[in-house]
């Protein structure tokens, strides 16, 4: 009963209105806006504009949302450890507001001061290629130790990926298509209890709301309002990411993107968005860091890649080698080697020949 006294009566009335599922996000926010806060027994006062403005079935729905009806409604979401935060609440982030439809509540499970940490949104395809994953670990790894909230989908694949090095290395906030009561994929639920312990884990949507076709790309606009900037790390030339670039555009936000190779589909999207100047190209988490003017020691966060990255130089040092041939001689683990190998020709101190055979830069 405690927690039910955290929320204001107003916030208690917003709360109300998500109840009203039938009627999308934009008409609750026009209501709002244009008769302000109202209490349970305004609604009365209004009723001749309401209904003038919004029609009869509107003002006659919003009998049904009663203080009694709310409190039960609250009460039941805490019992599950899910907790309402209202476009009126001092930890609403002013971000957010800056949007035309922002949510009037966020659903959440988590901790909540994470929403108003500096937050930067990692997107990128469900289904990733090796340089993908490798170039997702490297920078996701590397921008949440340095103290950046890494947002995403807890979609599959560069979401995932996003937020497991988060979770390793600093933290993370998972924003939903759906409500709780329906993650997907499923099989990330493991991943969302984990952000749920150790994050922030936010939706627009009721716990019994199932996602739709439609959901996800609504869900996009928060995470680039959310978001100080977005990177897309691959992406194809339709992929589900550009929806989440293009509302960043609509936002102002800072859009950066890693290049990829002109014969991988997955990454045609970033290279187009390159050659467009729609987006930065970044080739290291440091061109993301000094951007943002973020004081940083990469170098301690990376000892274990640093080693690695060393004993490939090294075999290289003596001549030109194949892919198969540095993974046998290297004896690192297939995923520390490739991440290493991406770090390195990103960086400039290799670089890919015919043949998938890589040499030392000049």
């Amino acid at each position: 009963m405690e927690t039910l006294l955290e929320y204001s009566q107003n916030e208690k009335f917003i709360i109300g209105l998500t109840l009203l599922s039938i009627y999308p996000n934009c008409k609750i926010n026009l209501f709002l806006k244009k008769f302000g806060i109202l209490d349970f027994n305004d609604i009365h006062n209004y009723k001749d504009e309401i209904i003038k403005n919004f029609g009869l079935s509107f003002f006659e729905d919003l009998e049904t949302i009663t203080n009694a009806r709310v409190s039960t409604y609250i009460k039941n979401l805490t019992s599950r450890n899910i907790f309402c935060l209202t476009y009126i609440n001092e930890k609403y982030p002013d971000k957010l507001l800056e949007i035309n439809d922002f949510p009037i509540v966020l659903f959440y499970k988590g901790d909540i001061d994470l929403i108003n940490s500096r937050c930067f949104a990692i997107v990128g395809t469900r289904s990733p290629s090796f340089y993908g994953k490798n170039v997702t670990e490297f920078f996701s790894k590397n921008l949440a130790t340095a103290g950046l909230t890494i947002v995403s989908g807890l979609a599959s694949g560069v979401d995932k990926i996003s937020h497991e090095q988060a979770l390793n290395y600093g933290k993370t906030i998972a924003v939903l298509g759906g409500g709780f009561n329906h993650i997907y994929p499923a099989m990330n639920y493991n991943l969302f209890s984990e952000i749920e312990k150790k994050g922030l884990v936010i939706s627009e949507y009721k716990p019994q709301s199932r996602p739709t076709r439609y959901s996800f790309p609504l869900r996009n606009r928060i995470i680039a309002g959310l978001s100080d900037g977005v990177l897309i790390t691959e992406a194809g030339e339709k992929s589900g990411a550009l929806h989440t670039k293009n509302y960043a555009s609509m936002y102002g936000k800072n859009i950066f993107a890693i290049p990829c190779n002109i014969n991988n589909e997955k990454g045609i999207g970033c290279n187009l968005l390159i050659k467009s100047n729609e987006a930065t190209i970044v080739l290291n988490p440091d061109d993301i860091l000094d951007f943002y003017k973020i004081n940083h020691n990469i170098k301690q966060c990376n000892q274990q890649s640093s080693c690695d990255e060393l004993i490939i130089i090294n075999l290289l040092k003596d001549g030109e080698r194949t892919v198969d041939e540095l993974l046998d001689l290297s004896k690192l683990d297939i995923n520390h080697f490739y991440l290493s190998l991406t770090t390195l020709e990103l960086q400039g101190k290799i670089k890919k020949q015919v043949g998938n055979v890589y040499a030392l830069s000049i």
